[in-house]
């Protein structure tokens, strides 16, 4: 039969890319390493603006997250400086969640809501809440 695998082509493969190759993936996040400001590049673009501090709550993310019975992720809490400086903390927090590497966020800080895009398709959907707001000065 043609296109069969066996197991010595599993072991094959695994012993070529090593065993644990999606050890990481679809993990809840360590939060000790929870992003808690803007990043350097977004603070230069924005010097004195204000930041806030979201809690973003997942409903789904990708086919693992929130689906079949299995818990979406945890809810991540960070501070950004506006809608995109958010949307680039979620599409770094989800990607282990998604088969896709083309990854695009798009967050309404009115709705207070988002949708997550894996290539062409749904990749998720989550609600934000913002907690608290550190007001800038005139730079």
């Amino acid at each position: 039969m043609t296109g069969h695998i066996t197991d010595e082509t599993l072991r094959e493969i695994a012993l070529a890319v090593g065993p644990d190759w999606q050890a990481g993936r679809n993990e809840p996040r360590d939060p000790e390493a929870a992003l808690v400001t803007p990043s350097l590049d977004e603070m230069a673009a924005a010097p004195g603006a204000t930041q806030a501090q979201f809690r973003v709550t997942y409903a789904r993310v990708g086919r693992h997250g929130g689906r079949s019975g299995r818990p979406a992720p945890a809810p991540l809490e960070c501070w950004a400086i506006g809608a995109d400086g958010l949307a680039e903390r979620i599409a770094k927090d989800v990607r282990p969640y998604l088969a896709s590497s083309d990854v695009e966020v798009h967050v309404d800080l009115e709705q207070m809501t988002g949708f997550i895009f894996a290539g062409m398709n749904n990749g998720g959907s989550f609600t934000v809440e913002q907690l608290a707001v550190a007001e800038g000065r005139d730079a």
